[in-house]
């Protein structure tokens, strides 16, 4: 029975140190798993502590036989980790330098990209303020042109109003005059007064008709010249309105087609940063390896082919 228990156990557990215990596991399950002991009676509590008590020896000796045969492993790994932590240090001692001389001239090749951005950014804008104002000096010119032909309507329109004003008082003068006279004819002359005054009342009305068509043809043309100018004018503006339109647009799709580009510029650049970065780090991690020799001695040769063209 001994024997065939240490087989068990051997296949149990690949620890060997564990096999005694190991070979107890299938008794005590056949002993224990699934009992119900009956610990309201004396005899049922006895036996209850006493098959905890066996288990629980078993398991102390456990976890006893465990921290002695894990002790030297865990020195060991104690160990070969302080040891690791060392070699470490010093290898940092001897890769930080290249690491920090790496790295500084990176930050400068981005300082100078970031430079060569903000200077071109600089340059637009300051080509985008120079069109902005040669721009409103046409509008302001424009504007200009614009307020001076309305004040040469505004001028004709005086005029015409001080030609009609005296037009009229003109005609109300010559009415005037014409009656003075159809009373005086009408005081030397009673007896023709009647046909006098139908003969006056007759021409006066002529003159007041040829007064009125005179009058209301040259208030027709003013009102005309006024409504053909004032459609002028808001042409004009209309059509300013829309070159500025035009312009304003074409600034616009200018300006974002030469932000796309130096973005672009940007992107192929910083690619181009990472590649270079890349072939570094690929070099100096692997190039003791005898295999990926002829590889680095072409990142050698492009490294420096970069370095003649930057010089």
């Amino acid at each position: 029975m001994k024997p065939e228990s240490t087989e068990v156990a051997i296949q149990l557990t690949s620890i060997a140190e564990y096999s005694k215990t190991a070979a107890a596991l299938a008794e005590l399950k056949a002993k224990y798993q699934g009992v119900l002991f009956d610990v309201t009676t004396k005899e049922g509590m006895a036996v209850a502590i006493k098959g905890r008590a066996e288990l629980r020896g078993y398991r102390v000796a456990l976890e006893k036989l465990r921290v002695e045969i894990k002790a030297p492993a865990l020195k060991r790994t104690q160990e070969i980790d302080s040891e690791a932590r060392r070699i470490t240090a010093e290898l940092l001692v001897l890769e930080e330098p290249i690491d920090d001389q790496i790295k500084a001239d990176e930050r400068r090749k981005q300082a100078e990209i970031e430079a060569k951005a903000k200077a071109e950014a600089d340059r637009i804008a300051a080509e985008e303020s120079a069109r902005k104002a040669a721009e409103e000096a046409v509008l302001k010119a424009q504007r200009a042109e614009i307020e001076r032909q309305q004040q040469e309507l505004a001028e004709r329109k005086r005029q015409q109003d001080a030609i009609e004003a005296e037009a009229r008082r003109k005609i109300e003068q010559e009415q005037r005059e014409a009656r003075e006279k159809i009373e005086a004819e009408q005081r030397a002359a009673r007896l023709e007064r009647e046909e006098a005054d139908r003969q006056a009342r007759l021409e006066q009305q002529a003159r007041d008709d040829v007064a009125r068509q005179k009058r209301e043809a040259e208030e027709a043309r003013i009102k005309a010249e006024q409504a053909a100018e004032a459609k002028r004018l808001r042409e004009a503006e209309e059509k300013l309105a829309q070159e500025r339109r035009v312009v304003e647009e074409q600034a616009r799709r200018e300006r974002e087609a030469e932000e796309a580009r130096q973005r672009e510029i940007r992107r192929i650049e910083n690619a181009r940063l990472d590649g270079r970065t890349m072939l570094i780090a690929f070099r100096d991690q692997f190039g003791a390896i005898e295999e990926f020799q002829p590889v680095v001695i072409s990142i050698n040769k492009y490294l420096a082919a970069l370095k003649k063209v930057a010089a």
